[in-house]
């Protein structure tokens, strides 16, 4: 398990009631992108910061009967993605007995950053869903965080450098993003 932190949160250009959350691996340079709706990004952003509204959140609630019952929250684990959607687990001890339970990554962020917890994901995700520092500047990210347009305009410029290995990894992206609506992609 690679253990990260919580570097940024920032508005999505294109939507502004969606937001981005940035994870970077404690001891490297690795990042992943999380989205988050508004309310889940004010929650973050409030653990941040160390604010308190003045009734509390859902977060501060879960937070508050934990601590009341006697729950401490170990740590936080992203282990997979499915949809383009990370899974996380919250592990808390309870006595001697820890146990984990499945929970939405804002959520398990939020959590951790109220119990000063570490957030970890497995070293495979890691790897496979980070953006990456490339050359002059330029980052790489995985296809799955990008929008559809830019996607589609990658596949495009694939198919025009004859770049096909590229192309059918793109296509497949797009396919997948359609398999549950019906829209047909064997135009694009």
């Amino acid at each position: 398990m690679i253990e990260l932190v919580v570097t940024d949160i920032m508005s999505k250009a294109s939507d502004h009631r969606a937001h981005l959350l940035m994870l970077r691996e404690r001891d490297g340079l690795r990042r992943i992108i999380v989205a988050l709706g508004m309310l889940e990004a004010q929650s973050v952003i409030l653990a941040m910061r160390k604010q308190q509204m003045s009734r509390p959140t859902t977060h501060d609630l879960f937070a508050s009967l934990a601590t009341t019952f006697g729950l401490e929250l170990l740590h936080t684990l992203i282990y997979s993605i499915s949809d383009g959607t990370f899974c996380s687990r919250i592990f808390y001890k309870q006595g001697e007995v820890v146990r984990s339970i499945d929970a939405r990554t804002s959520d398990a962020v939020a959590l951790a950053l109220r119990a000063d917890a570490p957030i970890y994901i497995t070293d495979e995700l890691l790897d496979r869903m980070c953006i990456r520092d490339e050359q002059n500047g330029a980052i790489s990210v995985p296809i799955t965080v990008v929008d559809e347009s830019t996607l589609r305009s990658a596949l495009d410029r694939a198919v025009k450098e004859e770049n096909y290995e590229l192309a059918m990894k793109l296509k497949e992206e797009l396919d997948a993003r359609h398999k549950d609506t019906g829209n047909d992609t064997n135009n694009i």
